[in-house]
C-alpha cells in the first residue's frame, strides 16, 4: 500500500494510513544513516531479541547494525485530516530515540517507548488544532549503547486514539487569571511537566504528583505575567483517563487551609509545600533572613527551590518571594548567605552574596547576589564556582570571613569528610584541608557543615557542626559536633568522647546558624529542621511539611564530665508568654498528677521546674497526657545515666520507623535537673540544665497534651516551681 497515499475508499470518519512498511521499502521516506537499513525489517535482526506486538510482515526497526548504529527516517509531507496520529512503538527510552512531529516546520510531538521492551505498544498524538496543516514525521535513532533502538510501525490517523498514553503532550490555555491551579495526590507517581509561554519554555521542568483518583491538594502556578498569551503545561507522559487533566484550573486566588492539624503556632513553616534544611541564613540592617530548601509544587521533597523568611525578633516570620529558583546547572541545595562589606567579589559593597550547590547532572557550588538586602539576586554568570567530579556528594557550602588569614573559608561536605576552601573573592577557591577520616560517626552521609568560633572562660574554641543521614544515635538524620581550634586552614579536635551530638532527639537536623550577627550582640545564634529523613516524608500534615525549631543561642558549657556545645532558645521567645499557671512545688511519691496545665490549652505551652530526685530514687519520670490516652514519656534512669522519651504512643502512627520506643540520651548524674520543655501542637523541645542535654521531638496527638503526671520507681522526686505559660 502506498505509504503517504490516502486508503482507498475512506470516508472522513475512517482511518487514513500515512504508513505500515507493508511496501516492504521506505520509498516514501527520506533515509540517513544506517540504524534503519535499507528497506524495513521483518521482525528482530542478529542480536536482537524476538520482536513483536507489530502488524503484518514489516516495521521500521533501527536496530540494523546493531545498537550503535544511528539513522533518521522522514516522512513526505502529508496533511493532518483527523483528530488523532496513532502508531506503534517499541525498543529504548532514550531522550535521542524518538518520533517526532513536525508542523510547519515546527517540533509538536516527540514520543518514545515508555518502556525498554521489544514489544510494540499504541502511542496517540492529540492533533485536533493542527487539522489543515501539512505536517511529517521523523523517526530518530541518535542513540548508541544498550537499549539504543527505535521500533515502529502502522502509523495513521483516526477519530478515536488507540492509546491511553500520550508522551510529550501539551495541554493548553489562554492566560486569563494569576494561577494555574494543579490538582496533587501525594501518592501519585510523579509526573515532569514543562510550563510553555508563547511557545517557549519558561523555568525548568518540574516534577508534580499529578491526582490520579483524588484530589490532596492544589498547588500554584503564577501565570499573571501571561495575561493575553497562550500557554501549555507540558507532560513528558499523560494518560488521556488521568483526573488531573479534566481538573487543572485557573484562578485568581489560591486558597489553602493554613490553620490545618498540626500546624505549628510558633514555629516557622512554609505557606504551603515542602520544606527542608535551614539555608543562606544571614542578619542585615536589622533583619534575620531565612532562606530554607523549599518545594512549591507538593508537600513532599523534589524540585528544590531557596524559599525566603524574614524576621525582626528571631520568632515572628515573614515569607518572601522565592528567592532562587532551579537552572541549567539543576536544582539548588543547601548553602549559606555572607554580607561582603568590603566588595571582595566585586559586586558592590555590602552585597548579599549566596553560595549553594547546583544539583544536576553532578554537584557544584555556584553564587548569586543580591543589591537590594536579599529581595531579589542575580546568579553569577560564570557558575559554578567550584567544583571536583571526584566526588559524588560535594554540598552544603558553609561561608565566613576568617580575619587572620585575610580570607573567605568555606566548609563542604565532601561525601564522609568536610573539605575546607580559602578565596579571597567568593569566585576563587583553593583546597585548604580535609577533615573527618576515623573521627566521629560515619554511619550515613556527612552534610551541612558550620565552622564557627565560641567562647569559654574568656578563651576562643573553635566547633565544627556536621549533619549525618543515617546514622543519628537513635536512627536516621542528627547533627554531630567536634570542638577544637581552627588556624585558618586546618581544623584540630579536642581529644573528646565523639561522636557529640547537639540534640539527641529525632528531630533536629541540618541545623546551621545565622552569619553577620553584629558583635555588640555577642551571640552565635542556630536554627535546624524539625523533621527526620526516617518517616520526613510521611508526616500527617496535608497542604505543608516540614517546620523549623525554635531559634537557640549555642555557648560553651562544662557539663560536669566534659565540654559540650549547650543549645537553649533565644531569650526573644518569653516574648510569647501569655497566660500563666504557677502550681508551685509538688512531690511524687511515688505519683503525682497535675491537671489542667491550662484552662484553654490550644497545644502551644511552656513548662518550667527543676526535679529533684532523693537519695533513694533510681528511675523518675514525667508524661504528658491528653483525654484520649495519648501520652509522651521523658524517664531518667540515673544508675544506667540515661534519659529517654517514649513516643510510641503519643497520637498518630503512620510510619513503623517513627514510633520506636525508646528515643535515649547520655545523662549526668546530678543533684537536680532544671527542666524546661516547649510543646507545639506537633512538637516537643526538651532543655536539660540551660540546654546542656536536648531532646527534640515531633509528635501527632488528636488533642492537645493537658496532663501532666509525675513517678518514681521508690523514694520520691519533687517538681520545684512547676510553672505553665501558654504561648501565643
Amino acid at each position: 500500500m502506498g505509504a503517504i497515499a490516502l486508503a482507498v475508499g475512506c470516508n472522513s470518519s475512517g482511518d487514513l494510513l500515512i504508513d505500515d512498511f507493508e511496501s516492504g521499502t521506505f520509498a516514501q521516506w527520506k533515509v540517513e544513516g544506517d540504524a534503519f537499513g535499507d528497506k524495513p525489517s521483518t521482525g528482530a535482526y542478529a542480536g536482537q531479541q524476538p520482536v513483536s506486538g507489530f502488524e503484518g510482515k514489516y516495521l521500521a526497526n533501527s536496530f540494523n547494525n546493531g545498537d550503535d548504529s544511528r539513522g533518521v527516517l522522514t516522512s513526505k509531507d502529508f496533511t493532518i485530516e483527523r483528530d488523532y496520529i496513532n502508531f506503534l512503538v517499541g525498543g529504548g527510552t532514550a531522550d535521542d530515540l524518538y518520533a517526532e512531529l513536525i508542523v510547519e516546520g515546527k517540533s509538536i510531538y516527540r514520543s518514545r517507548s515508555l518502556f525498554e521492551s521489544e514489544t510494540l505498544q499504541w502511542m496517540s498524538w492529540d492533533v485536533k488544532q493542527y487539522r489543515g496543516k501539512k505536517a511529517q514525521i521523523r523517526i530518530v535513532d541518535n542513540q548508541r549503547g544498550g537499549w539504543g533502538h527505535i521500533l515502529i510501525d502502522q502509523i495513521e490517523q483516526g477519530n478515536k486514539q488507540k492509546s491511553l498514553y500520550m508522551t510529550d503532550y501539551t495541554k493548553e490555555f489562554n492566560a486569563e487569571k494569576k494561577f494555574l491551579l494543579l490538582p496533587i495526590e501525594d501518592a501519585a507517581p510523579e509526573a515532569k511537566i514543562q510550563l510553555i509561554a508563547d511557545g517557549k519554555p519558561i523555568g525548568e521542568p518540574i516534577n508534580v504528583r499529578l491526582a490520579q483518583s483524588k484530589t490532596n491538594y492544589w498547588v500554584p502556578i503564577p501565570i499573571e505575567a501571561y495575561k493575553g498569551k497562550k500557554i501549555g503545561l507540558k507532560f513528558a507522559v499523560v494518560k488521556s483517563d488521568d483526573l488531573f487533566l479534566k481538573e487543572i484550573k485557573q484562578s485568581d486566588t489560591y486558597d489553602f487551609n493554613y490553620n490545618e492539624a498540626f500546624r505549628p503556632i510558633y514555629h516557622f513553616t512554609p505557606q504551603y509545600g515542602w520544606m527542608n534544611d535551614p539555608n543562606g541564613m544571614v542578619y542585615l540592617d536589622g533583619t534575620y533572613h531565612l532562606f530554607y530548601q523549599y518545594n512549591p509544587y507538593g508537600a513532599r521533597w523534589g524540585n528544590m527551590h531557596w524559599g525566603h523568611a524574614v524576621s525582626r525578633d528571631l520568632v515572628h516570620y515573614q515569607y518572601e518571594p522565592i528567592a532562587l529558583f532551579p537552572d541549567k546547572l539543576g536544582a539548588i541545595f543547601s548553602g549559606s548567605a555572607v554580607i561582603d562589606n568590603d566588595n571582595t567579589a566585586g559586586f558592590g559593597k555590602g552585597a548579599m552574596v549566596a553560595i549553594f550547590t547546583s544539583a544536576g547532572e553532578k554537584q557544584q557550588q555556584s553564587i548569586a547576589y543580591s543589591l537590594d538586602g536579599g529581595k531579589t539576586f542575580t546568579k553569577y554568570e560564570h557558575n559554578p564556582v567550584l567544583t571536583d567530579p571526584k566526588f559524588i556528594d560535594f554540598r552544603d557550602p558553609k561561608v565566613f570571613w576568617h580575619a587572620p588569614s585575610k580570607q573567605w573559608v568555606l566548609s563542604l561536605a565532601t561525601t564522609q569528610t568536610i573539605t575546607f576552601y580559602g578565596s579571597k573573592n567568593l569566585k576563587e577557591w583553593t583546597r585548604l584541608s580535609e577533615f573527618g577520616e576515623n573521627i566521629g560517626d560515619h554511619g550515613g552521609v556527612w552534610e551541612c557543615p558550620d565552622l564557627f568560633p565560641l567562647t569559654y572562660k574568656g578563651k576562643t574554641k573553635w566547633v565544627l557542626f556536621v549533619s549525618i543521614n543515617p546514622g543519628g544515635p537513635n536512627g536516621g538524620s542528627a547533627t554531630q559536633y567536634f570542638i577544637g581550634d581552627f588556624d585558618g586552614r586546618t581544623f584540630t579536635p579536642d581529644p573528646l568522647a565523639y561522636p557529640l551530638w547537639i540534640d539527641y532527639g529525632r528531630d533536629n537536623y541540618a541545623g546551621v546558624t545565622w552569619s553577620n550577627v553584629p558583635q555588640s550582640d555577642g551571640r552565635r545564634l542556630f536554627l535546624g529542621w524539625m523533621n527526620n529523613w526516617d518517616y520526613a516524608n510521611d508526616i500527617p500534615p496535608v497542604n505543608f511539611r516540614g517546620a523549623m525549631t525554635v531559634a537557640r543561642e549555642l555557648t560553651l558549657a562544662d557539663n560536669g564530665e566534659h565540654l559540650v556545645v549547650a543549645n537553649y532558645p533565644v531569650k526573644e521567645l518569653t516574648s510569647l508568654r501569655r497566660d500563666t499557671n504557677s502550681i508551685g512545688t509538688k512531690e511524687a511519691n511515688p505519683s503525682l498528677e497535675v491537671t489542667p496545665l491550662l484552662a484553654k490549652n490550644d497545644g502551644a505551652y511552656e513548662l518550667e521546674f527543676t526535679l529533684k530526685p532523693d537519695a533513694e530514687t533510681q528511675n523518675f519520670n514525667f508524661t504528658l497526657e491528653n483525654d484520649k490516652g495519648e501520652k509522651l514519656t521523658f524517664a531518667f534512669d540515673v544508675v544506667n545515666k540515661t534519659l529517654s522519651v517514649d513516643r510510641s504512643h503519643s497520637g498518630a502512627k503512620f510510619n513503623d520507623n517513627f514510633s520506636q520506643n525508646a528515643i535515649k540520651a547520655p545523662l549526668t548524674k546530678k543533684e537536680s535537673y532544671k527542666i524546661r520543655l516547649l510543646v507545639d501542637v506537633a512538637s516537643t523541645e526538651l532543655f536539660v540544665n540551660g540546654g546542656e542535654l536536648v531532646l527534640t521531638n515531633t509528635v501527632f496527638p488528636s488533642s492537645p497534651y493537658n496532663k501532666l503526671r509525675f513517678a518514681t520507681d521508690k523514694g520520691k522526686v519533687t517538681a520545684q516551681n512547676i510553672t505553665v505559660y501558654n504561648l501565643k
